[in-house]
């Protein structure tokens, strides 16, 4: 240390800074440059800012000289950024967004499967959670911190109108706490509460009770039953997300009203005992896989080998909540959000390539500015400011189109999109707006910004105006085909979706469709009940029939069961659907009777179990001979009827069995039936009178859902109308900016050319031929544009299976499409082209 110090000293000597003197002279100098320093960065700094605002003023001078231009440019900019942050709002509220729960990230969601063993194990395991191992996942596990089940129901509320049908979840006593919410008013679930408790949801409090606080400790009738009020969760609480969904099709996507402590029956045996759902909660660090492992071990103790003598597998699947709930739509928001990026970037290109087609009457101006001392940085940064104030007043214009555009899509899609309750504007959606405008001005900025650094090009005198040389003609054909290519992509992918509704459109469902209203009455009621509502309705004035089943067909909904052909050995028992009909519901949806008969009032529960078995099931199980009179262990088969596509338009009909409701009733449970009424006319005037009909048979039965037949099928269609909607707005989009594009290329070539042109008229040329050779540019740049496109859309066109599509490019669509797109090039350089013929050579050249 003390040789370094001296070292030290040795070489400060060696400068003169030995003294104490010294070396205050010189940190004195030393702090006199580093003051000297920091005063001219911040005069740098300050100057920048003068001179930035200097450009800014140029700038809003320079676009309030050109109004025309600057509203074009404003206006592409707030549908391309409005329309890209609408999309990004949605994909933020329902995959972004974590879900709002506490410690979301380890809430998982577990499903069970109990089969023999002798037949394999289901893939994927998606059934209940089996109470007996439920208990034992909960008593042995190490890895969760608990677990909570719950199953999907309906309970009805009294009111002066007739009772209402809630979606209720029947949950365990921890639901609440498991999820880490708390309520709004009162509070939730706690040990030791009875079964006859309930928590409302925030909109049912809304809608219901006026947000009335003294609710809480209040007594209300559920299905006959009081239960007394505790809590009220807050609005935008839901859990189960779909829980209407997972229940029936007759609803679509509805929140959940009320919540309510589970009950399982006494009387049910533990083998048969499942929970629907079961959500469970990691703890912390634990992954997926290790808690998926260690169930696996727990779920192969509690196999049982004396189970009715079938030796019996269980099985268990854990999946993330969060990926639970957006696993259905996931992929189509992000290909929506990709397709609408490239609407944000056909719109940058189609800035660029305004602005370059403007430089024509500029370039006048960044010469004398540049022989005037500008120099590149100042050139480039006076652009970026116009680019910044174009992006920003296209932002603001593009706040309103975000805004109205969220709104509008989630009210199209609320009904069926996870979590639509909390897609909105919000803090993050207008960050995301604020770069993409940035970002925007910077891109299409950059084509003039350099153009205005390289005027050493060699320039044309034209009109008096210095036009551009052929390199930035160059960039500028670049753009347009790029234009093109993106338009190509987004008018194929929105032909296909439109072609593939028009086919399902045109499927044959087999029903009729005109003049139908269904409507759907829970909860179930006596056999006599639904047959006298059946006959009463069908007297009412212009009704022509009505009949009952469980739920509308096309609305997605049914269960399986095994059957048996009575003297005939299958290797394995087939399935069928099963449905539960009344008389007149065959004739009412016009379902023809292909052999024996229907139903009639004579089938009732004292007479013999009779069936009636569709034709898919027919001609799989008795082709060549007469399925009529053939027992089933079902019941005797006494009619063919026509296939119904039951699911959904794009799946062929499977296998059915009907019953008549009178000898299988009770299988109608907490769904309930669906009453279908076929009428003379329009059928919406008669819910009215429907009604009471329904009211003055069974009182206890609410009735929801009433729809025409119509609105069915479209509803059943749903995904693909949004997605036609969207991505053919987003096409239209691309095709007028592409148009303009074009119109924009051909006019400057007129514009640059002009002196050729005239000179060509002076000496003869037909004007004529003129105009096509400015049509044969556009058309050639629009040609090379769908070759590229055609390229790039055919690695692409795989992100539609996203989509519900069955629907592929081939060469029709892909010859209308760029056919489309052609005659609309010819469209934008036609009023180029007629420029040309109008062209005076003597006036012409006389500016030169």
């Amino acid at each position: 240390m003390q040789l370094h110090l001296a070292l030290r000293r040795e070489q400060l000597e060696s400068r003169g800074l030995a003294s104490e003197d010294a070396r205050i002279a010189a940190a004195r100098r030393f702090g006199n440059a580093l003051r000297l320093k920091e005063e001219s960065v911040d005069a740098w700094g300050w100057r920048w800012l003068e001179q930035f605002a200097q450009d800014l003023r140029f700038a809003c001078r320079t676009l309030i000289k050109a109004p025309g231009f600057t509203l074009i440019i404003v206006l592409t900019l707030a549908l391309a950024t409005g329309a890209t942050t609408a999309i990004f709002s949605i994909v933020n509220g329902v995959l972004l967004r974590p879900l709002p729960f506490a410690d979301p990230d380890r809430l998982v969601q577990i499903y069970g499967r109990v089969w023999a063993e002798d037949r394999g194990e289901p893939d994927p395991v998606t059934g209940p959670v089996g109470v007996f191992a439920l208990a034992a996942f909960e008593s042995h596990s190490t890895t969760f911190d608990g677990f909570t089940a719950y199953d999907l129901s309906t309970k009805h509320l009294d009111g002066p109108a007739g009772p209402e049908r809630l979606t209720a979840i029947s949950a365990d006593l921890d639901f609440f706490s498991l999820l880490g919410v708390q309520p709004q008013a009162g509070r939730t679930f706690q040990a030791g509460d009875p079964a006859t408790v309930v928590v409302l949801s925030g909109p049912l409090w809304e809608r219901r009770y006026a947000r009335d606080p003294a609710i809480v400790g209040r007594s209300i009738t559920l299905d006959e039953r009081p239960y007394t009020v505790i809590g009220v969760m807050p609005n935008a609480f839901q859990f189960p997300y779909r829980a209407a969904s997972l229940l029936d099709a007759a609803l679509p996507e509805s929140r959940t009203d009320i919540w309510v402590p589970t009950q399982i029956p006494s009387n049910v045996p533990p083998g048969l005992a499942r929970r629907e759902r079961v959500t469970a909660r990691l703890k912390p660090g634990v992954s997926l896989d290790a808690a998926a492992a260690e169930l696996r071990v727990i779920a192969s103790r509690v196999e049982s080998d004396n189970y009715r003598g079938i030796k019996i597998r269980v099985g268990v699947r854990v999946v993330p909540l969060a990926a639970e709930v957006i696993e259905p739509i996931g992929q189509s928001l992000w290909t929506l959000f990709a397709a609408v990026g490239l609407v944000l970037l056909a719109a940058c290109a189609n800035v660029a390539n305004l602005l370059l087609a403007r430089m024509t009457v500029r370039s006048g101006e960044i010469l004398t500015r540049t022989a005037l001392g500008a120099g590149r940085l100042r050139m480039t940064r006076q652009f970026a400011a116009e680019g910044l104030l174009l992006s920003s007043l296209g932002g603001l214009l593009g706040l309103i189109v975000a805004r109205w555009g969220t709104d509008l899509n989630v009210r199209l899609g609320a009904a069926w999109i996870p979590r639509a309750h909390e897609v909105a504007f919000d803090s993050r959606s207008f960050t995301f707006l604020a770069i993409v405008c940035v970002t925007t001005a910077v891109l299409f900025s950059v084509a003039p910004a350099l153009q205005s650094l390289r005027l050493n090009v060699p320039l044309v005198q034209v009109g008096g105006h210095a036009v551009m040389g052929r390199p930035y003609a160059r960039v500028r054909d670049a753009l347009v085909i790029t234009e093109v290519a993106l338009a190509f992509i987004l008018t194929l992918g929105a032909a296909l979706v439109m072609r593939e509704v028009v086919r399902l459109q045109k499927a044959p469902s087999g029903v009729v469709i005109d003049n139908v209203l269904t409507l759907h009455v829970t909860p179930r009621a006596e056999a006599q009940d639904y047959y006298a509502i059946e006959e009463r309705v069908a007297q009412l004035p212009h009704v022509l029939s009505a009949g009952f089943t469980q739920l509308v067909p096309l609305q997605n909904w049914g269960w399986g069961a095994q059957f048996s052909i009575r003297g005939r050995a299958l290797e394995e028992r087939p399935v069928a659907g099963l449905r539960y009909v009344t008389p007149g519901y065959f004739r009412t949806l016009g379902i023809p009777v292909l052999q024996g008969r229907s139903f009639s009032i004579a089938d009732d529960a004292g007479a013999p179990r009779v069936i009636v078995i569709n034709d898919a099931l027919a001609r799989r199980y008795f082709a060549g001979e007469d399925p009529v009179g053939r027992a089933l262990d079902r019941g005797t088969i006494i009619g063919v009827v026509g296939d119904v596509r039951q699911a959904a338009l794009n799946r062929p009909a499977e296998p059915e069995i009907f019953y008549p409701a009178a000898q299988n009733v009770t299988m109608a449970s907490d769904i309930g039936m669906s009453l279908i009424v076929r009428t003379d006319g329009p059928p919406e005037g008669l819910a009215d009178p429907i009604r009471a009909v329904v009211r003055d048979v069974n009182r206890r039965l609410a009735i929801f859902n009433v729809k025409p037949m119509d609105q069915v099928v479209a509803d059943s269609l749903w995904e693909l109308n949004l997605y036609r909607w969207l991505i053919g707005m987003f096409a239209a989009l691309v095709l007028t900016l592409s148009a303009i594009g074009l119109y924009g290329v051909a006019s400057y070539s007129v514009t640059a050319r002009l002196r050729e042109f005239a000179l060509r008229l002076a000496l003869g040329s037909n004007p004529a031929q003129l105009s096509r050779l400015v049509l044969r540019r556009g058309i050639r740049l629009a040609a090379i544009g769908l070759a590229a496109g055609a390229v790039i859309s055919m690695p692409l066109i795989v992100l539609l299976q996203v989509f519900p599509i069955e629907s592929r490019p081939d060469a029709f669509v892909v010859t209308a499409t760029a056919v489309g797109l052609l005659a609309i090039a010819v469209g934008a350089c036609a009023l180029p082209a007629r420029r040309v013929t109008r062209v005076n050579p003597v006036v012409a050249l006389r500016q030169e």
